[in-house]
């Protein structure tokens, strides 16, 4: 009896928890509705003739109204009755109704029609996630009814809305539109399309097409390349694909070990969840997501297999970013060391130390010493022991203003930094320091040390010029919080200590750390809207019928929409490799001089007939807009010296494209070109 009498109360306890939380959030959620789509389009003094008000007012009446009869006995007693009818429907349709509940909020954000000029904000968002996972929750949850269980399952369900947002934002840009979404995208898909795709470019017979990024970066996204005919649209799908399976399969790889301590299929999918949500902040880009599950895996073999495993991946991700050779290594040593208990220096557990130094020499070998010893026999150069990161981190500016709030990245990258991992690292440091994840110093100094090193090369490059703008440089310190938090969960796991036996601030942090990067994935984005489709044929038509025309006449330059010659969109025109898009922008960044000198040259000599790029923009923002350094340098040694030398022919705003010829008249008088178009 007095068993039943607490866990009664402790349901009272989340019911009190959750009405309270829905009117918090209520409140924000009706407030933002008002801001954006009512004050925003109705002037103030006119507000009680406006219909759109008027409804608003209605709506909110009786939202308070029915949130406020929940206090009423009689109420609760009619609901209670309706969630025991639900839980009694059948499985399948209890779970298709549930499924559908933590959809829902995404697809009204992306997907369902909306009226004219109505928006979805962050806490309207945010309220309906909370409300249709509290329903979803009173569904499915029948034979516990602790509070943190009840709880903790409602986290989750929120976090799998979270994860259900992000994914439909992504394929929120899967169409068929031939010109590009964002800034370079449509170069992107060029640079991913040349490693197994360069059959489709006319080149000069043994030229090598040069794209801005490795092989190993290409690899994920060149699959597809491998068939001749496949669309922008079907590209599209699988470019936001691989930034979605990799991370799933991290959570699962990494934690499938909790089966055998009898975790739930369930558990695992929801960390694997939580592994894609979490990296998504960053976002982290697939190789390094791959060379960590191939990590995870090598751990678990044998000591030679995986070892090889390791120095197989640490070539990987060293020929994907140079930065990541190490990162393979590393976190192998790590995790083979977490894996002992108690390790110390003394020569008794020096059997202890072996695997965990072997994985981190395989990786040093892999990721450092074969690429070096590959380089000295093909180049001569001498072989590096070492990386020089001196080399990469003076070559451009650092902006050190954008670690804290500014108008590329408004959180600045501390403050993102904080928002994204501070709610693990706390709860790591609560469950090692209550000794619930056993660890000794060794292993407390590993992490430290591992996980430390990681986020001073994120921060650092983070602030290159060029970057900043979110939180995918900190990537191989995102990564070390999942492994290491797999670790703590296993740990946990074993004992059954994840959601039991802790103190309510433990259970508070956990439930911060799921929903944390649902906060976090709700900011920004933004309905995906394209031109009419008049507009768009009509761009179409003039790229085509002018690179046509001026093929004719000399040699056509694609220094943007690069994706056109990728998918067939136009054809039967030589690529001219030098000068695409990205190229300028790294150079500009770097006040190349040299390498400018050849592309001002071409531009006086008129080599280009026709120049496709985006509508040009002379512009200085300055540091105080969005990019504002970058789009500067871009002005400066690219924009102003191709105008004064090209002059266009036909622009348009709204696709995105310019085309430009030799300039026959004079150039803009706010433009400087007397004598040299060099800046």
């Amino acid at each position: 009896m007095p068993l039943l009498t607490r866990k009664m109360r402790q349901l009272k306890s989340y019911t009190l928890i959750l009405w309270a939380a829905i009117g918090a959030f209520g409140f924000l959620a009706f407030r933002e509705l008002l801001q954006i789509n009512i004050l925003a389009y109705v002037d103030e003094q006119e507000i009680w003739a406006s219909r759109r008000f008027i409804v608003f007012l209605a709506v909110a009446v009786f939202s308070l109204g029915t949130y406020l009869s929940i206090l009423f006995p009689k109420i609760q007693g009619i609901i209670s009755s309706f969630f025991s009818r639900l839980k009694r429907l059948p499985k399948i349709l209890k779970f298709s109704i549930c499924i559908g509940l933590v959809l829902l909020p995404g697809l009204v954000k992306w997907t369902i029609p909306l009226p004219e000029n109505f928006h979805i904000g962050f806490w309207m968002e945010f309220f309906l996630i909370i409300i249709f996972s509290a329903i979803a929750e009173g569904m499915l949850f029948i034979k516990e009814t602790d509070l943190w269980q009840k709880l903790g399952f409602t986290a989750t369900l929120i976090l799998a809305a979270g994860a259900a947002h992000s994914v439909l934002l992504k394929f929120n840009s899967v169409t068929n539109y031939p010109f590009t979404l964002y800034w370079s995208e449509g170069n992107r898909f060029f640079d991913y399309s040349t490693l197994l795709g360069s059959y489709r470019y006319i080149t000069p017979q043994g030229e090598r097409i040069d794209a801005f990024i490795s092989w190993g970066m290409q690899l994920p996204w060149a699959l597809p390349f491998i068939f001749p005919n496949i669309s922008i649209g079907f590209f599209r799908f699988w470019y936001q694909l691989v930034w979605i399976l990799p991370t799933l399969l991290l959570g699962l790889a990494a934690i499938w070990p909790g089966r055998k301590y009898h975790e739930s299929i369930w558990f695992v999918l929801a960390f694997s969840i939580w592994t894609y949500l979490f990296l998504d902040q960053g976002p982290i880009y697939a190789p390094l997501v791959i060379g960590a599950i191939l990590t995870v895996i090598a751990v678990r073999q044998k000591i030679w297999l995986g070892a090889i495993i390791i120095f197989v991946i640490s070539f990987y991700t060293r020929h994907s970013r140079w930065t990541w050779s190490y990162a393979p290594g590393l976190w192998a040593g790590l995790l083979a060391l977490l894996d002992q208990l108690q390790p110390t220096l003394k020569r008794a557990d020096w059997p202890k130390l072996t695997k965990p130094i072997i994985l981190g020499i395989a990786g040093y070998l892999g990721g450092q010493l074969l690429p070096s010893t590959i380089r000295m026999l093909r180049t001569g150069a001498s072989v590096k022991l070492l990386p020089n990161p001196a080399v990469s981190t003076s070559r451009q500016p650092l902006l050190w203003d954008r670690l804290f709030p500014n108008p590329t990245f408004p959180p600045g990258i501390l403050g993102g930094l904080a928002w994204v991992a501070l709610p693990v690292i706390l709860w790591l440091i609560v469950v090692i320091a209550s000794k619930k994840w056993p660890i000794n110093w060794l292993q407390k100094l590993s992490i430290l040390a591992v996980s430390g090193a990681f986020l001073t090369i994120g921060t650092i490059a983070s602030v290159k010029i060029g970057g900043g703008s979110n939180l995918h440089n900190l990537d191989m310190f995102l990564v070390s919080l999942i492994l290491i938090a797999t670790y703590a969960i296993l740990s946990l796991g074993q004992k059954k200590l994840v959601f039991h036996d802790n103190t309510p601030w433990t259970n508070i942090l956990l439930i911060a750390v799921l929903i944390a990067p649902v906060t976090y994935t709700l900011i920004g984005g933004s309905r995906l809207v394209l031109p009419s489709e008049e507009k768009v044929r009509e761009s179409l038509n003039a790229v085509q019928t002018k690179v046509e025309e001026y093929s004719q006449q000399g040699e056509v330059l694609f220094i943007d929409h690069r994706q056109l010659l990728t998918f067939n969109l136009v054809k039967n025109v030589p690529l001219i490799d030098a000068y695409e898009k990205k190229y300028l922008m790294d150079y500009a960044m770097e006040g190349n001089a040299e390498y400018f000198d050849s592309f001002y040259q071409d531009l006086r000599d008129h080599r280009f007939a026709l120049i496709v790029n985006e509508p040009a923009n002379i512009i200085i923002r300055g540091s105080e807009h969005t990019f504002g350094e970058e789009n500067d340098a871009y002005v400066q040694w690219v924009t102003q010296p191709l105008l004064c030398a090209y002059e266009p022919i036909y622009t348009s705003s709204e696709t995105g494209v310019q085309l430009l010829v030799p300039r026959e008249t004079p150039p803009p008088a706010e433009m400087v070109c007397q004598g040299t178009i060099r800046p």
